[in-house]
């Protein structure tokens, strides 16, 4: 009889934890490769949120730059050496030291103007902006958000515009005092003689007391001027204080005031007075006052053309003077004590259209809407003036006594000192029929978005 003799195997030890960590490791090399492709598509997902949100930084910037761009004005004479100077200073006054910039300025940099970093939903975004030629400028706007950059870049041009201080009937960089029974009344509506002071040298922009007119509305520029009335005035054809409330407004934009180009002017003026030349009647033609003659033109002159007055001189019109032409002064730093234009007597002036069709006034002829161009000069009226064919400026304004006329064009102080109206002055404002761009008055420059020249800069800068 045999035996079963067949041997039980054991199962081998081991395999299963062999196979175990096989496995475990494919499941770990598959975790490793998901999450190394998780974490790519995440920092994609970065990467695409930050340019997205750098581009939306950027081309909100620009829709911010452009909008405030609109509200500058540069002076018609900038050129390539003040262009960074004088839009650093604009850009300051619309937006210097607000929020927006975090209380920073609008600075200059190696030639380029350059706006603080501002921040927006998507990020920040930085500006700047260079001179290209003289007819254009460059806008450059930079948004950022994590790490990531983008630059759009759009040419603005120089575009002549007339200076906002025409708007007015009445416009100074001074305070402006109106007293006594004056009156400043539109001919053609009621806004032509509405007032305006941009004053920094005081808070008391406008002041209004006794029996004054004013047909139009009354602005006070700057954040902390005041409008201060008393007596019993009629603004915007109201005495009712609640009613004529309304049409005073405190905070207005402070409009571009024009350049005075004198030179060009000045060269038309080819007669000198001489010394023995009367005053007291006679007719002159582009006549030129050398500095320290002081005449006094007592009656019956007739000025043809221009009149050129070098400073210092004090020149008194104290009888009947017909001005077919207009004045303008020499440009000066010297006391106004000794700078003075004086109106006392009657002044009819009829503007460049009076001339007759002669060589000597062909020039002369082609530069209409000025009466009185005066920088550096006081200008005095005391008298009557029928008819002023033409708009007035000078450093300071002065309407005394019984002065009335119709002015058509602006009255404009160049300076930031106080004018006055008062006494029983009468002045008509016709700007409806006013030259649109007066002789010696350069038009401001607004700057011009090009929509064909709206770019993505390369390498985000």
């Amino acid at each position: 009889m045999k035996r079963n003799t067949s041997i039980r195997r054991r199962p081998a030890r081991g395999n299963a934890y062999i196979l175990a960590m096989i496995l475990l490791c494919v499941f770990a090399a598959v975790a490793a490769a998901y999450t190394s492709f998780t974490s790519l598509n995440v920092r994609k997902s970065d990467n695409l949120r930050a340019a997205t949100g750098a581009r939306m930084a950027a081309e909100g910037g620009m829709d911010f730059m452009l909008q405030r761009l609109s509200l500058v004005r540069l002076p018609g004479n900038t050129t390539q050496s003040n262009f960074a100077t004088n839009l650093a200073t604009a850009l300051n006054q619309a937006m210097g030291g607000t929020a927006n910039l975090a209380g920073q300025s609008v600075t200059v940099v190696s030639g380029e103007v350059v706006v603080p970093t501002i921040t927006v939903p998507d990020g920040v975004f930085a500006s700047r902006l260079v001179w290209i030629d003289a007819n254009r400028c460059g806008l450059v706007v930079t948004g950022s958000t994590g790490g990531v950059s983008r630059s759009l870049s759009m040419e603005l041009t120089f575009t002549p515009r007339r200076s906002a201080a025409f708007d007015y009937g009445l416009a100074s960089r001074g305070p402006i005092s109106l007293g006594g029974n004056a009156r400043l009344i539109g001919v053609n509506a009621p806004g032509e003689a509405s007032v305006l002071s941009a004053t920094t040298a005081t808070t008391q922009a406008i002041s209004v007391e006794g029996n004054v007119q004013v047909s139009g509305d009354l602005y006070a520029a700057g954040a902390d001027n005041q409008v201060v009335v008393s007596g019993n005035p009629t603004i915007a054809g109201s005495k009712d204080p609640a009613v004529y409330a309304e049409h005073i407004h405190l905070g207005a934009p402070v409009p571009d005031f024009p350049s005075i180009d004198v030179p060009p002017l000045a060269a038309l003026a080819t007669y000198t007075l001489q010394p023995g030349d009367p005053t007291n009647k006679g007719t002159y033609s582009n006549l030129r006052i050398p500095a320290g003659t002081n005449p006094v033109f007592s009656r019956d002159i007739v000025l043809n053309g221009v009149v050129y007055v070098e400073a210092p001189n004090v020149v008194q019109f104290e009888g009947k003077t017909t001005l077919n032409g207009f004045i303008v002064t020499q440009e000066s730093t010297q006391p106004l004590s000794n700078c003075q234009l004086r109106f006392a007597g009657n002044v009819v002036a009829n503007g460049v259209e009076a001339l007759p069709d002669l060589p000597e006034y062909s020039t002369v002829k082609s530069k209409p809407g000025t009466f009185v161009l005066a920088p550096g000069f006081g200008v005095v009226f005391s008298g009557n003036f029928s008819a002023v064919n033409g708009s007035i400026a000078a450093d300071q304004l002065t309407f005394t006594g019984t002065a009335e006329g119709v002015v058509k064009g602006s009255v404009i102080g160049l300076k930031d000192l106080p004018a006055q109206i008062g006494g029983t002055v009468d002045i008509f404002v016709d700007r409806n029929n006013a030259v649109q761009d007066p002789a010696g008055f350069v038009p401001s420059m607004a700057l011009e978005p090009q929509g064909t020249t709206y770019t993505e800069l390369t390498g985000g800068s």
